[in-house]
């Protein structure tokens, strides 16, 4: 039995694997080579986090079981938005633009936010709060909708007015620039918790909170996270699944998430005291409840290439929201599926 985090490999258990760990994001593509068994019906969707089981599913049939889950807040400097005038995070896409004028204009910091200027995982929150989507409920995609051209214009606003940099240097850590100051305001996963009470020292955990996606049509965040699957050719599929079922465990997930800090994809685990005690932890669960994940197609890899691209272009000036919209339409439409 084997495991990991496979990226562009191509595998089978021909190499000797029977349950390997899934990126969320690369299930379309390895099972489009037929390598993976389906998952039995003692596995029920109802267990974990419905959109961490969505990631699973890839026309139709279900290839891969959650393991552990993440999710994305924001994060921010309460005593920075303190001296801006604001005590309450933002709770809506206005909230959020407010806070980041007044983090630079009368908090004293370099920037309002930080965002990236060419990442996708941090752009498609914005277009699923707006109402938006990647793709409809027949596949086809749209990049281009109304809501995604809004959300692309309020994405661009924060470049255009110079709350967030149009490009960072190659390797940017987003951590020390957020314990200095320059950058008050992130959107990142659980595992900055740990990151910033190491860089903060002492006393930081004071000048730091955390908040969901602010909302508009909805506050969706993104959703990623591992997968577990089997491979069709294993010759122990049966134990392969027991495996499986031993580490989707309520009490396994706990003693998991004990030893590493990744978060429960069974929902169940969420009632243990380790994680209900606390208040960050507990926040993360909370936002997992409306969570999306990019689409199980076996192209995305190539997709999320160029979207990236498009993004960088309109974060730096030289393609307008409308504009952009159009050239990842196109490049999905160009792209395709897979299928």
């Amino acid at each position: 039995r084997y495991w990991r985090d496979w990226s562009s490999d191509v595998c089978s258990s021909d190499l000797g694997f029977d349950v390997s760990q899934m990126g969320t994001d690369m299930m379309g593509q390895f099972a489009a080579t037929s390598a993976l068994e389906t998952v039995p019906a003692s596995f029920q969707a109802s267990t974990f986090f419905q959109s961490a089981w969505n990631t699973n599913i890839v026309n139709g049939t279900v290839y891969g079981v959650p393991w552990y889950v993440e999710t994305r807040l924001l994060y921010y400097r309460t005593d920075i938005a303190t001296k801006a005038g604001i005590t309450t995070p933002p709770a809506t896409w206005d909230d959020l633009m407010t806070m980041a004028t007044a983090m630079k204009s009368k908090g004293g910091a370099t920037w309002g936010i930080g965002l990236g200027a060419k990442n996708w995982q941090e752009y498609f929150p914005f277009l699923w709060s707006n109402g938006g989507d990647v793709m409809d409920a027949q596949g086809k995609f749209q990049l281009n909708s109304p809501q995604a051209v809004e959300a692309l214009t309020f994405y661009e606003s924060f470049f255009k007015a110079g709350l967030t940099p149009k490009s960072v240097p190659a390797n940017f850590d987003i951590t020390p620039a957020f314990v200095a100051g320059t950058h008050p305001m992130f959107f990142s996963g659980p595992w900055h918790i740990g990151l910033l009470k190491t860089a903060g020292g002492a006393g930081f955990d004071a000048k730091w909170a955390l908040a969901p996606m602010p909302k508009k049509v909805t506050a969706t965040s993104f959703i990623g996270g591992g997968n577990l699957v089997v491979y069709k050719d294993s010759k122990n599929k049966d134990l392969a699944w027991k495996f499986v079922q031993y580490l989707t465990d309520p009490k396994t997930q706990v003693a998991w998430y004990a030893d590493v800090t990744d978060l429960p994809a069974v929902q169940a685990a969420w009632d243990d005291p380790t994680l209900k005690n606390d208040k960050n932890v507990t926040l993360f669960g909370q936002q997992l409840k409306d969570t999306k994940a990019q689409p199980a197609i076996s192209t995305w890899s190539e997709l999320a290439t160029a979207l990236n691209g498009t993004l960088e272009k309109m974060t730096s000036g030289t393609l307008d929201p409308k504009a952009a919209a159009d050239e990842m339409q196109k490049e999905a439409e160009t792209i395709g599926t897979g299928k």
